[in-house]
């Protein structure tokens, strides 16, 4: 029951689906947010503490969105822990984020290079796991595209991380970096030019579309199914 009135059991799964897509709305919105925050961690000159407080912020779109997905109930049990795992996922890349710009401004701290690189590595497993959720939600509603794009996303957001990581890697040694010691790495790590660093932001374009794309798949969806309902029920 709705508002004083009853809802018709055939809308039950729509509805569901509905809310669903707005959690992926919430993803959808909350990438580019979250690649702003890391951009901006890695090069204003501000405070780490200001710095921090704005990374932090900026999941709260993402666990939102996740919640929503969550709390939607579209899917069976396996559905609910894989959310529940990638909510998980979220909470673990929030509470490492404010490494991030503490290792920018102190580059030899050990401590805060060992937690900031963790950190780069959970939000990895964070975009692969929301883009593995939208390769979900199309098996879920039969889209076949969502599916390909999906996978098309893991892909594309390992790979170039992959690539990033190696190309550094690469530079690094062929400029005897590694021989100087940690120190020195360390410190070129930070100290990187912006195209650089803008390469640690294209993943982040890749899963907002993919979100995009689930949102828009599960919100005609729900309409396709909500549609015959509303006409049954003017009908009556």
């Amino acid at each position: 029951m709705s508002g004083g009135r009853m809802i018709p059991p055939d809308t039950a799964r729509p509805l569901k689906v509905l809310d669903a897509a707005r959690g992926f709305s919430c993803l959808f919105w909350g990438m580019p947010v979250l690649a702003a925050g890391h951009a901006l961690a890695m090069v204003a000159p501000w405070p780490a503490k200001w710095l921090s407080g704005g990374l932090l912020a900026a999941y709260l779109p993402i666990l939102c969105g996740l919640w929503r997905v969550r709390r939607s109930g579209c899917g069976d049990s396996a559905w609910t822990r894989r959310v529940e795992g990638l909510l998980g996922t979220a909470l673990a890349a929030a509470a490492l984020a404010p490494f991030l710009p503490w290792w920018i401004q102190s580059p030899l701290q050990r401590y805060f290079a060992v937690n900031a690189l963790l950190f780069l590595l959970v939000q990895l497993l964070l975009l692969v796991g929301t883009n593995r959720l939208a390769g979900a939600m199309g098996h879920r509603l039969g889209d076949r595209g969502l599916r390909r794009e999906a996978r098309a996303g893991i892909g594309m957001v390992i790979w170039l991380s992959g690539c990033s990581a190696a190309a550094l890697a690469w530079l690094f040694y062929r400029a005897g970096l590694f021989e100087a010691g940690w120190p020195t790495v360390m410190m070129q790590l930070t100290q990187l030019p912006r195209e650089a660093r803008t390469l640690f932001l294209l993943p982040y374009a890749m899963t907002s579309y993919v979100m995009w794309r689930a949102r828009e798949t599960a919100f005609r969806q729900a309409k396709r199914e909500l549609e015959p309902a509303a006409e049954s029920s003017s009908a009556a």
